[in-house]
């Protein structure tokens, strides 16, 4: 089918936007969906129990095509649940992603629309911006469009096995693909959706990289990624046992061994922990920036990593934030 002919047949698609307090951003997610050049979405906001003012929020939008669903808190642990609700009661035959604190530009839906002219393709993302609370802009992904040019299947896998690059407010799916794997994926230790749910998908058709911007994803102190740092990566252990599920003939493709991926899970790890004592100094959590500093001195982690964990552990009991001795020692010493 033609590109412009898919546009022309005006598929629905349906954004899936979870929300937890996020009464300080759910507007402009809102209205961001509102201002999209392609009009043909309905939007599931669905709470998970919010006790502050996102539903008296959400309730100033009168557009029908807006459905608002509240439950009672689950939490991030059955994230699973909360998109698969939302899920249950979508009628797109497109599934985009947009959580409450995040937003899009104009035009990420038309942009991004036509990449379901093939088929084949199960899965589209595009290039996402990182914005502060109040949203300037802190940087855009700088993902080589030449990466991912006629890059087969394998190639995808390979790099989600290791790097999980996909971020899920730039993401559309096709509905059936995700059916087919019963719903959104959430293993007992992750506490998010999205990484366990591309690589499903990943062993059903092709992804397709839109080079754009199609999405802002909002760095803000309440927001999952910053207050559970260490069980963000650790989640990223299901890349090895979605490996070990695979068949021979695909790991051979991928040409990658299972001891490559607990070394990057390795190394994830240690750079979340050195994440997660910074944020403990920035919030003068001088205990807890001892612990996860102590834990990295007496680990395996490379000297490098070590002489890190040790500044940390200094900032620790001088009370200084990380960020002000890096700079005073002008050294790049966090990335």
């Amino acid at each position: 089918m033609e590109r412009e002919e898919y546009m022309q047949s005006h598929p629905l698609v349906s954004v899936i936007t979870p929300t937890y307090n996020h009464e300080k951003f759910i507007a402009q997610c809102i209205e961001s969906v509102l201002d999209q050049t392609y009009t043909h979405w309905e939007q599931i906001i669905i709470d998970d129990g919010s006790s502050d003012n996102t539903k008296e929020i959400v309730a100033r939008y009168k557009d029908k095509r807006i459905k608002y669903i509240r439950q009672d808190n689950v939490g991030i642990w059955k994230l699973g649940e909360t998109y698969n609700k939302a899920l249950s009661v979508s009628q797109g035959e497109l599934i985009a992603i947009l959580e409450g604190d995040d937003y899009w530009p104009v035009n990420k839906l038309e942009k991004q629309i036509p990449a379901f002219s093939l088929e084949d393709v199960v899965l589209s993302w595009g290039r996402c911006a990182w914005v502060k609370s109040e949203g300037k802009t802190l940087r855009v992904d700088p993902t080589n469009p030449i990466w991912f040019r006629n890059a087969k299947r394998e190639d995808i896998i390979r790099r989600l096995l290791f790097e999980g690059f996909i971020a899920a407010c730039t993401v559309i799916c096709r509905k059936s693909a995700l059916i087919s794997i019963g719903g959104f994926r959430q293993a007992d230790y992750t506490p998010y959706v999205d990484y366990p749910t591309w690589l499903e998908l990943s062993l059903l058709g092709n992804f397709s990289f839109v080079d754009e911007v199609l999405g802002y994803w909002r760095f803000h102190k309440q927001q999952v990624s910053s207050t559970k740092t260490i069980s963000m990566a650790e989640g990223h252990k299901y890349s090895i046992d979605f490996f070990k599920t695979l068949p021979q003939e695909l790991v051979d493709l991928l040409g990658v061994s299972i001891d490559e991926l607990i070394a990057a899970y390795q190394r994830r790890m240690i750079w979340a922990k050195l994440r997660a004592a910074r944020i403990a100094l920035a919030n003068n959590e001088w205990k807890e920036a001892k612990k996860i500093s102590k834990e990295l001195l007496s680990s395996t982690a490379p000297n490098s990593m070590k002489l890190r964990a040790l500044l940390c552990l200094v900032c620790a009991y001088c009370g200084v934030d990380f960020e002000l001795a890096a700079a005073m020692l002008r050294r790049p010493l966090w990335k």
